[in-house]
């Protein structure tokens, strides 16, 4: 098998990669492990470059990909791929007067928060990661993009292997999240757990304390714990963190009934996008950022095949 580009990797950042060659007319394979604890199935998909305190060019690639969604979002739409999405903004509840003094917490909050002070809203918003993957995924494939159901072994110029085979390819990009350490990349896994309720959700994230509520599916996502190393699942640990923050922070979830947990490894590290051998490209190390920072990490992969300027 042959191709111009492959892109190991079908999270949010590799699906849209190669969304975004297709539609430029490259020949793509796209190949991933479907492995339980994919970031992308689990992630809250936050677009809330201030309250995470990216600043530099991180915040600019982050507002980057703020800017971009509406766009993206309404061309996937339009393509039969509809995505649930919000754009109302983010906000961080203070807790205390230091944290209103920080925030300048002066807004009204958005949602009822035992013990906050204040609030401060932010642009942003969220996208649902898991939609957004398999929209990108719809619309890769129905540009002639191919995907595959591989675990990628080994790398090398202009060749991908895994137990059934091998690819031929001129380019390799490398999007594969917390697994990066295989391909000799310095990245670790945080696994991070959230729970899924029934109930009224803010209009959009909302930051309080250790954690966050954001609308999903017509509930609320609460998230999320932080452990290291490669535990798999949502543990008593895990679920009893997650209850206790949200009944004892949230009024109207006090009596909320549950839906169900969802888990992932977040890829930990110094972010890097670029050139690791020749015609092998990597992006790793976004944390929980890396639905924000896809589209900026997207442009500039094609900037670096020189697909685009």
């Amino acid at each position: 098998m042959k191709a111009e580009v492959a892109v190991v990797g079908a999270g949010v950042i590799g699906a849209l990669a190669a969304y975004e060659l297709a539609k430029r007319g490259v020949e793509v394979v796209l190949l991933d492990a479907e492995k339980p604890g994919a970031a992308t199935l689990a992630s809250a998909g936050m677009l809330a470059p201030y309250p995470e305190g990216l600043s530099g060019e991180l915040l600019e690639a982050g507002l980057f990909g703020l800017k971009t969604y509406p766009g993206l979002l309404a061309e996937l739409k339009e393509k039969g791929h509809p995505v649930e999405a919000s754009f109302a903004g983010t906000w961080v509840a203070a807790l205390s007067l230091r944290e209103k003094e920080a925030w300048e917490a002066q807004d009204p909050l958005p949602y009822p928060v035992r013990g906050a002070l204040g609030a401060r809203r932010f642009p942003g918003g969220f996208v649902h990661p898991k939609r957004l993957r398999e929209a990108l995924l719809g619309a890769f494939q129905a540009l002639g993009g191919v995907y595959l159901r591989a675990e990628v072994e080994g790398v090398e110029r202009g060749r991908v292997y895994w137990g059934e085979g091998d690819l031929r390819a001129r380019a390799v990009l490398l999007c594969v999240g917390a697994w990066g350490g295989r391909f000799g990349l310095k990245v670790r896994p945080l696994k991070g757990e959230a729970l899924l309720l029934e109930g009224e959700a803010p209009p959009g994230p909302l930051f309080a304390g250790e954690g966050y509520l954001l609308p999903r599916e017509g509930g609320v996502y609460v998230g999320a714990t932080s452990r290291e190393g490669w535990g798999e699942g949502v543990d008593l640990f895990g679920l009893r963190w997650l209850a206790d923050y949200a009944h004892e922070r949230f009024p109207l979830l006090e009596g909320a009934a549950f839906r169900g947990v969802v888990w992932g490894y977040r890829p930990v590290g110094e972010l890097f996008v670029g050139e690791v051998e020749e015609e092998i490209f990597a992006a790793v190390g976004h944390g929980r950022n890396g639905v924000l920072l896809a589209p900026w990490t997207a442009k500039r992969l094609l900037t670096l095949l020189g697909v685009e300027e």
